[in-house]
């Protein structure tokens, strides 16, 4: 009813939309906040809480530089590609846009979308190549922060120039509520958030005193809190888009909170982060939508807004505190030693804002901040150094307690996170995250993929076994589907089935909820780190197949041994397939293949049942960004068996002696007498 309510609501809203922008004007904003010029707003707005000061610029600006000389270049480089316009999104690698920005064209294919009512605007255009996501990434502004950084650290007014060029053009082509600009909620609210660190890092330029670009910014700005007041995107089940307008409402509430509409976003977007930082996240702080990239994208927008809000002299609930410091915890248990971040789920580099110069994989910058918000000595050890990004979130002083923080005593542990449903088990030279939780969404899909029982392995320094990211989404429904499917992930297919069958090949959000996780179990120690889990997902065949995956890492050697027991009865066609690391080259030698990364040389090796079936490399796809694809080799085993039957692979450094290997099984536990264990 309240979908309902909604969309009845939009479709009166549109004569509105032509109407209400004339009444919102510079003056009627400077007055409803009790100021009485634009200008006395902008000054006073200058001095208001928020991450950055213009009146410490020169403080943060000498402690940055001291602390952070590579990336100083990094981000003028970044910036002076900006002011060029020269972009790099979501795969377009890097393209020379020209002197008019194409706010409403997807450059990638040259398809431009007319000025329409936003909510009519019909966007998923599955028969065409087209990607909307395209002019959403450049509308925004998420560069902005790059510009105000390097104004910052130079004192060039060329960077605040191309800021205010840029606000100014795109404001007179996004007329409000039209074009695709306006529709999606989600990506209004991060463009506010985009112009807001925009203002803070360049407030007080010289090109920024004219009163008609202040009056038409806030203008803008203010407008763009009305939009996302009256579109949140509500849903059955509110997922990252329901949040990221919550973030939104929280910077506009905050800015404009000296008028009655801020503190009605601030109000609601405060509430929105309480409730959904439970609802979108399990008791042990795993984001709902089983992706990294997206517990990323989460993690990032509590942490920002309430950090804000603690800036503002607002208290947040200590039960959300720790919620969010069991976020960071999953981040320090999923980031490998070499601070790369596994491959799970969707990943489409989706961010609250850009602020680091780290790569899009690198997620450190989040323990840093973590580690001195709660004192956590592990995440400093796990995010290596203070990370740029979290410099501009916190400050120099922050940079100095992190410092001060004492070295961990205890050694690297393996984690469970069986709420969220993965399991990481791991020493100083692997590391392996097992997935093991329900589809996405509470079952519904939404980021998840067809993974359960899929792993990931991280090998003396090496990725060796991955998942395979999502690659596009409405620009090919085939490659969505295949990239979210069974047969690109690292576990057991049954018949050619999928483990959550696809609804239909146009709902690239949805799954259905086959696949449920049963008898998990789990235990660690110094010597040995094991998991067990199955799942429902082959239940639904006739007659039903049940699959057991049992995983254990052995920490000399490192090995790693992986045992399926296929349980049911009948002839079945069954392959499993493991996805090679793109730096990964394999050769078959008789029933074993050799792989080669970079000198080093790993085995992947078999002892039973699993030696009978046809071994194949076959060719594979990685996609470790949104809209690229790298090519890799997938490791297959495939024929018809009789079940019952286990199939057992070894992982390790070194090629062992069946005898070797059956010494190595033979140390894994009676699955039958093991538990959940913490």
């Amino acid at each position: 009813m309240k979908r309902v309510v909604a969309i009845a609501a939009r479709r009166l809203h549109r004569p509105w939309s032509n109407v209400y922008p004339h009444l919102v004007t510079a003056r009627s904003i400077a007055g409803a906040a009790g100021a009485k010029s634009i200008d006395a707003l902008w000054e006073r707005q200058e001095r208001a809480p928020f991450f950055v000061a213009p009146s410490k610029r020169a403080e943060w600006t000498r402690a940055f530089r001291e602390r952070y000389p590579e990336s100083v270049r990094a981000i003028v480089a970044a910036a002076d590609r900006a002011r060029r316009h020269e972009f790099d999104l979501l795969g377009s690698g890097t393209v020379k846009l020209g002197p008019a920005l194409p706010w409403h064209c997807d450059f990638k294919t040259g398809r431009e979308w007319p000025i329409e009512y936003s909510p009519g605007i019909h966007y998923s255009e599955l028969d065409r190549p087209t990607d909307i996501k395209v002019p959403w990434e450049l509308s925004r502004c998420q560069h902005f922060a790059a510009l105000g950084q390097a104004y910052w650290l130079t004192g060039d007014e060329r960077y605040p120039q191309e800021f205010v060029a840029e606000v100014t053009d795109w404001i007179a082509h996004n007329p409000w509520s039209y074009g695709v600009n306006w529709a999606c909620p989600m990506d209004v609210a991060l463009r506010a958030v985009s112009w807001i660190w925009g203002f803070y890092f360049m407030s007080g330029s010289a090109v920024c005193t004219a009163s008609a670009f202040r009056g038409a910014f806030l203008r803008a700005l203010y407008l763009h809190g009305e939009y996302v007041a009256t579109h949140i995107e509500r849903a059955d089940v509110n997922g990252n888009h329901y949040l990221c307008d919550g973030v939104g409402l929280v910077f506009l509430g905050t800015f404009f909170r000296t008028t009655r509409k801020g503190q009605q976003w601030l109000a609601t977007g405060k509430q929105m982060l309480f409730e959904e930082i439970f609802n979108q996240t399990s008791d042990d702080g795993v984001d709902f939508e089983k992706s990294t990239a997206y517990h990323r994208l989460v993690l990032e927008a509590f942490l920002t807004s309430f950090l804000l809000l603690q800036l503002h002299a607002e208290s947040i609930p200590s039960d959300c505190l720790a919620r969010l410091e069991r976020m960071v915890d999953f981040v320090e248990a999923y980031v490998r030693p070499d601070g790369s971040t596994p491959l799970i789920g969707d990943a489409d580099d989706g961010r609250i804002q850009k602020l680091g110069t780290q790569a899009i994989a690198d997620h450190r910058y989040l323990l840093s901040a973590g580690a001195v918000m709660f004192g956590r000595s592990d995440f400093k050890r796990a995010a290596g150094q203070f990370r740029d990004e979290s410099f501009w979130l916190l400050g120099p002083d922050a940079a100095r307690t992190f410092d001060r923080l004492s070295a961990p005593a205890s050694l690297l542990a393996s984690k469970a996170f069986p709420s969220g449903g993965f399991f990481v088990l791991r020493s100083e030279d692997a590391h392996v995250i097992v997935d093991c939780g329900e589809v996405g969404m509470h079952g519904r899909g939404g980021h998840g993929h067809n993974d359960i029982l899929s792993f990931e392995l991280w090998l003396n320094g090496h990725d060796i076994v991955t998942d395979c990211g999502a690659y596009l989404y409405t620009a090919s429904r085939e490659w969505r589907n295949r990239f979210r499917g069974t047969a690109f992930h690292n576990v057991v297919q049954i018949d050619g089935e999928e483990l959550n069958r696809f609804i239909s090949p146009d709902h690239l959000w949805q799954l259905r909820d086959d696949a449920r996780p049963r008898d998990v179990a789990w235990r660690w120690g110094d010597r040995l780190d094991y998991f067990r889990g199955a799942h429902t997902g082959y239940a639904r065949l006739q007659p039903p197949v049940a699959v057991t995956r049992e995983v254990a890492l052995l920490k000399s050697g490192p090995n790693v041994i992986v045992r399926d027991t296929i349980d049911g009865s009948g002839q079945h066609e069954l392959t499993w397939r493991f996805h090679l690391g793109p730096a990964v080259r394999a050769n078959i030698e008789g029933d074993e293949v050799h792989l080669s990364i970079r000198g080093t040389n790993m085995w992947l090796q078999v002892n039973d049942e699993l030696g009978r079936l046809t071994l194949t490399i076959e060719e594979g796809w990685v996609s470790p960004s949104y809209g690229v694809r790298t090519e890799t080799q997938v490791a297959v085993w495939r024929g018809h068996v009789k079940l019952p039957m286990v199939g057992t692979i070894r992982v390790g450094p070194a090629r062992l002696t069946a005898t070797e290997i059956r010494m190595l099984v033979s140390s894994l536990p009676d699955e039958r007498s093991v538990a959940m264990s913490s």
